[in-house]
């Protein structure tokens, strides 16, 4: 019996979840691509932007499940409340603590397809939309990829293999670490590669930091190396900037190389951790959410229609990420772990959702 209602529970909390994930995602696509449709051009066209779009909705619907777990919990088992059904379940004996985990099982189903997407299928999107975006728009070949970026500059293919954002008091900047430039003759023959450990572009002029250059002749390879070279190039700062993923679109896998890269070379890792972190506590801050919503339901849903639902969800989940945003800042002025900043909201939420269960008749 304890049995077939957990299904019931979970499947319930499954169907609204899925329905309310779907519309949210659907919203914010045609919000993205009006928002979209204001920067065509000659070069990048509407179906450009429909297809930057698509490439981004990944992206966006792993971003926006939290919210729509807890607002899809309330609408489904908020829907057995109001039907009465969960009052029968409570009179058979079981308890709302039991009712509030099976709805969070089924909230389990729908949480590990979303990590899966959000650890393989829309870091990649994103990493490809910036690019092709940026390729339509300046009519330059850019590729991004899990090694950095691709940039065709004339007769040279640049590779910078690791774009570096750094956070100074709310101020953004990108370093470029580990390039790799391949000249080419008109003949599409090799002529050289140049690897440099990081470039830096200070007044108005790229200048090389380190620098390995290999040169191809008919008679073999000549290797030389230097400590700076100016790099002349039409490459602006400001494509690179806007080619570049932020953290907080990579992959669990992609942040962890970072880390390590940066921690190797001693360098400020905070931003990749904080992103870290928050991908993997994911499916904690989603339950935490729907947990929290369940006091709600056992408590007045039944009086309630869907729209009052909704604005409850709504309004606590702004709330808690706002709460969230603000320990991350306070996390980054004080130097804390991000992995305690971003788990404290989580566990208090959690915890006082508990006590609210077990206290409420």
């Amino acid at each position: 019996m304890v049995k077939l209602v957990d299904r019931y529970i979970g499947r319930a909390a499954c169907l609204g979840i899925l329905a309310v994930w779907i519309a949210l995602t659907t919203l914010f696509l045609f919000i993205n691509l009006l928002d979209e449709l204001r920067s065509t051009q000659n070069d990048y066209g509407t179906l450009d932007a429909l297809w930057f779009v698509a490439l981004t909705t990944p992206r966006a619907a792993y971003q926006i499940f939290p919210v729509s777990a807890l607002l899809g919990a309330l609408v489904g088992i908020g829907g057995l409340a109001a039907s009465n059904e969960l009052v029968a379940f409570r009179t058979s004996g079981i308890s709302r603590m039991r009712l509030a985990f099976a709805a969070m099982a089924g909230t389990v189903l729908m949480t590990v397809p979303v990590m899966i997407m959000g650890e393989w299928v829309a870091p990649a999107a994103e990493q490809q939309a910036r690019a092709f975006r940026l390729s339509e728009l300046l009519g330059t070949a850019i590729i991004g990829g899990a090694r950095g970026m691709w940039i065709r500059d004339g007769a040279d293919f640049v590779n910078i293999q690791r774009p570096i954002l750094n956070a100074d008091r709310g101020h953004q900047t990108v370093d470029f670490k580990n390039i790799v430039i391949y000249n080419f003759s008109d003949e599409a023959d090799l002529q050289s590669i140049t690897r440099a450990e990081s470039a830096a572009h200070v007044d108005g002029a790229w200048t090389l930091d380190a620098v390995t250059n290999v040169r191809f002749v008919p008679q073999g390879a000549s290797v030389s190396r230097t400590e700076t070279q100016d790099w002349r190039t039409e490459i602006k700062p400001e494509l690179l900037d806007s080619a570049v993923t932020r953290p907080k679109f990579l992959s669990i896998r992609s942040l962890w190389e970072y880390l390590e890269y940066l921690g190797e070379n001693g360098l400020d890792d905070s931003v990749y951790a904080a992103a870290f972190w928050e991908k993997v506590l994911f499916p904690l801050t989603v339950l935490a959410l729907v947990l929290a919503g369940m006091p709600f339901v056992f408590g007045q849903a039944r009086s309630h229609n869907v729209g009052v639902r909704l604005f409850f969800g709504m309004t606590l989940g702004g709330v808690f990420m706002i709460i969230s945003r603000a320990a991350q800042k306070f996390g980054t002025v004080y130097e804390l772990s991000p992995l305690l900043v971003l788990s404290v909201p989580i566990l208090v939420l959690a915890f006082l959702a508990i006590f609210v269960l077990r206290r409420s008749v």
